[in-house]
């Protein structure tokens, strides 16, 4: 691995844009949730067209994780995030200066589109520049940059939309977004074995570990945005919450998961990927009942704060872990590695608030709470034959 310094090329400079990448994307992902649904709303757009709106952007990021993946194993990493820059800088000003729906979810899907080659590209250069010994704590602090950006991202479109307006939060992201490409320009630089060019996305795809792992990864997504179309009405229901104290505990995950995901990528280096997320699913399934339970503010804030480490604890370890499959098979290929991460990631996204509204509708929120974690709970087989796997491959290659 090349010196730790700070400069052009340099592992930390690629773990600091990759991080300031993550946050840009996510806080502009977030900052749109207080702002969008009004402003379409006085174009004419019904509820389920703003529920369509929203949801256009998991379907954009799962349909072009493939695409950017391929690509940035072809041709390297750097022109994938600069593209992904323009694209996000593109929709964020299209939003600002939409006339119709249909220019919104054009901007939405375009979002999308540049958050899968973000997230693909720059996944694929942590695991170009940093080894196996040190891959999960680095991909743990990018990940700081995904919980801060999606933790401020609400607030701070407000507060901008309060003082100036629609446009002006669009406009100060663009700002933003202009900066990270800065940054992107002078920093990213192509490691020198990035180029390749087999077709190993069907090949991965094949891999017992890649698919057990990506199960891990939909879990791990779906869990908590299975409490988006649910939660709240519970809280209001039981805590009289109002819907500014909703949109703080919803951060609450966030938080924790922030503030965990570069311990728990650490600790996956010294104790081993599956091991973690064996830990991980188990914990999970165990804290998401106890959402539902609490008849106080505090303790809805500890279970909350408990669930949003135990997500942490699960997905974090998944990053490195989909890095170690590709070096098992010869390296290079990271970023159709983690187009598939990125695409089972939206699938979960996706899959997440319908599953949690029919069966919160079905038997309310608790019962339905209790299935998710079960649902969770048969990971487990898989992933305790992932590991068995892994060691058979480790001696079958180690022999003489």
């Amino acid at each position: 691995m090349r010196g730790f310094a700070f400069s052009r090329g340099s592992p930390r400079a690629i773990l600091l844009v990759v991080t300031l990448a993550i946050f840009t994307d996510m806080l502009v992902y977030g900052l749109v949730v207080p702002i969008l649904p009004r402003y379409a709303t006085t174009l004419g757009a019904s509820q389920a067209a703003i529920g369509l709106l929203f949801g256009s952007y998991a379907v954009a990021l799962l349909v072009a994780t493939p695409f950017w993946g391929i690509l940035s194993d072809r041709v390297g990493r750097r022109g994938p995030m600069l593209w992904g820059l323009i694209g996000l800088a593109i929709a964020t000003l299209l939003f600002a200066f939409a006339r119709s729906f249909p220019e919104l979810v054009i901007a939405r899907l375009l979002q999308g589109v540049s958050a899968a080659a973000t997230w693909t590209a720059g996944l694929a250069l942590l695991a170009d520049y940093f080894p196996p010994a040190t891959r999960g704590k680095m991909m743990g602090i990018a990940l700081t940059g995904m919980a801060v950006g999606t933790l401020i991202g609400p607030s701070f479109g407000g507060l901008l939309f309060e003082w100036g307006g629609y446009r002006l939060p669009f406009l100060v992201a663009a700002s933003l977004a202009i900066l990270d490409g800065v940054a992107r320009a002078w920093f990213l630089v192509d490691p020198p074995h990035v180029a390749d060019k087999r077709p190993v996305l069907f090949n991965l795809l094949r891999e017992r570990s890649v698919l057990g792992t990506n199960l891990v990864v939909m879990l791990g997504a779906a869990i908590p945005s299975l409490l988006e179309p649910t939660l709240p009405l519970h809280l209001q229901e039981h805590l009289s919450a109002s819907p500014g104290i909703i949109g703080v505990l919803f951060g609450v995950p966030t938080l924790a998961y922030g503030i965990s995901a570069p311990v728990f990528g650490a600790l996956s280096d010294r104790l081993g990927r599956v091991r973690l997320m064996v830990v991980g699913l188990v914990a999970m399934a165990l804290a998401l009942p106890l959402v539902a339970l609490p008849r106080s503010m505090p303790m809805e804030v500890g279970a909350l704060l408990l669930l949003g480490g135990t997500v942490s604890l699960v997905l974090t370890p998944t990053l490195p872990e989909l890095a170690d499959a590709v070096d098992r098979r010869g390296g290079g290929a990271y970023g159709a590695a983690y187009a598939v991460y990125t695409a089972a990631y939206s699938f979960g996204m996706m899959t997440g608030p319908v599953a949690g509204g029919l069966l919160a509708g079905a038997f309310g929120l608790p019962v339905a709470l209790v299935i998710s974690g079960l649902a969770v709970l048969l990971c487990i087989p898989v992933l305790i034959t992932i590991a068995h796997n892994r060691t058979v491959i480790r001696k079958v290659t180690s022999s003489p």
